[in-house]
């Protein structure tokens, strides 16, 4: 299981797994109904925008994971990022994939000088016992944050997590 920089070529891979996410239930940013097309479009502007970082996790030669990382443009909050579009084909669950990821996440931040990571999920989802699982601190949930897949309007629960040397 390899942890890289995703390329443009990993675009189309990334849009179809974020529509299997979706599927499932996870957003991971996208309005209701958005089509692959659109989400290859969306991950490959984030590849090619030289201030976010898109991992991907590769596993026998193919991509089954994508988080992207996406430092704060704020001059005074240049220590902090989002970790956004968190997906783990579901083909790759419950294997470690996940864990992997979010470890080389959290190593690439340290890298680029980054000592807290924040994001948001839907609260009550699995995600948040994974989170948790990995060290990260529930802030609180806000309600009607966004809408899932399915067009309801759902709370989101907040993490962040304070990285150490």
């Amino acid at each position: 299981m390899d942890v890289r920089l995703a390329r443009p070529e990993d675009a189309p891979v990334l849009g179809k797994l974020h529509v299997e996410a979706m599927a499932t239930g996870k957003a991971l940013s996208a309005a209701p109904g958005s089509y692959a097309a659109t989400l290859e479009r969306l991950h490959r502007d984030a590849i090619d925008d030289p201030a976010r970082i898109v991992l991907v996790t590769e596993q026998d030669g193919e991509v089954v994971a994508m988080a992207h990382l996406a430092p704060s443009r704020a001059s005074n909050a240049t220590h902090r990022a989002e970790v956004q579009r968190v997906a783990v084909a579901a083909r790759a669950r419950r294997l470690g994939v996940g864990r992997r990821l979010m470890e080389a996440v959290e190593a690439t931040a340290r890298e680029r000088g980054l000592t807290l990571l924040w994001l948001t999920t839907h609260d009550g989802s699995e995600a948040c016992a994974f989170y948790e699982a990995l060290g990260y601190t529930r802030l609180g949930a806000m309600p009607n944050y966004s809408r899932r897949p399915d067009g309801e309007l759902w709370p989101g629960a907040f993490y962040f997590k304070e990285l150490t040397a």
